[in-house]
């Protein structure tokens, strides 16, 4: 993964700016935290693998046409506690968190299922890590974004929280709650320069959803989405770049899709795709 894209060429939106990236080694993760590294900010890679987080800052900090560099830093997002301390260290050493990136999300497909075949046990863990990682950062940086004057905070949600499936019904959930969550926090705190937005990903070519899904799925979802390819992090980190940074500093409250057309496909789509065809 390149740290900016040949459509998005490095640009100083972020210089001067402190972001905090949450699982942001990995994935999604790692695209927000180098593409906000490439534009000028000081990132701090919050992740559970700190190796990974490290290497991941070095390269950032190696690269010779990033403008801004990179912390790897711990965290655990199944430490509530571990959420204060860590935003506590930031602030003691910067004085200041301009731009705060929530894209911890988890979901176990071998538990998190339908109604009836998903334990409580299982519904209580996955919709508390994913509502608390959004909730309980969000929190710990809103005191100082308000007297800093301000800040950005961006949401990873995800097209599940739009449509119902047939299965991971805490996922689907969790993520619908924090779309709304995302929606209050901007309200509450726009008149203190505040803005709240999230990114709804689809599927995205991540390791781990390649490691994950077999071929035959891959191919059946390629034939019913609308923009013929899977989603790059890339993709999904130029969306965060944009709604973190000045230029969109009119707009709060927003879930943004960024799914390649997935979230507006009604059912008659999946019929007629193969009878429209243009010379």
């Amino acid at each position: 993964m390149s740290l900016v894209t040949n459509n998005h060429p490095v640009n100083n939106d972020f210089e001067t700016k402190i972001a905090l990236v949450l699982a942001g080694a990995q994935g999604i993760g790692r695209a927000c935290s180098m593409l906000l590294a490439a534009k000028g900010a000081k990132v701090y890679i919050a992740d559970w693998d700190f190796d990974l987080a490290s290497a991941t800052a070095g390269e950032i900090n190696a690269n010779s046409i990033c403008l801004g560099s990179a912390v790897g830093v711990f965290f655990n997002a199944f430490d509530n506690e571990t959420y204060a301390t860590l935003i506590d260290s930031i602030l003691e050493k910067e004085g200041r968190i301009d731009v705060l990136i929530n894209n911890f999300g988890g979901v176990d497909l071998r538990q998190d299922r339908d109604l009836a075949h998903t334990e409580v046990t299982s519904w209580e863990k996955n919709i508390l890590a994913n509502i608390n990682s959004v909730f309980i950062p969000s929190k710990a940086v809103i005191p100082t974004m308000v007297k800093q004057g301000g800040g950005a905070i961006v949401n990873i949600s995800s097209l599940s929280s739009l449509s119902a499936e047939m299965s991971s019904i805490a996922y689907g959930t969790s993520k619908n709650a924090i779309n709304h969550m995302t929606r209050q926090i901007a309200i509450q705190y726009a008149n203190f320069g505040i803005r709240c937005n999230a990114v709804l990903p689809g599927m995205i070519a991540t390791d781990a959803v390649k490691k994950n899904l077999t071929q035959e799925y891959i191919d059946h979802f390629l034939a019913t989405q609308p923009i013929k390819r899977m989603g790059e992090p890339d993709d999904i980190a130029n969306a965060v770049s944009f709604l973190a940074s000045d230029k969109a500093s009119f707009i709060t409250g927003v879930c943004l899709p960024v799914t390649g057309g997935m979230d507006i496909a009604t059912s008659r789509y999946y019929f007629d795709v193969d009878k429209v065809q243009f010379e």
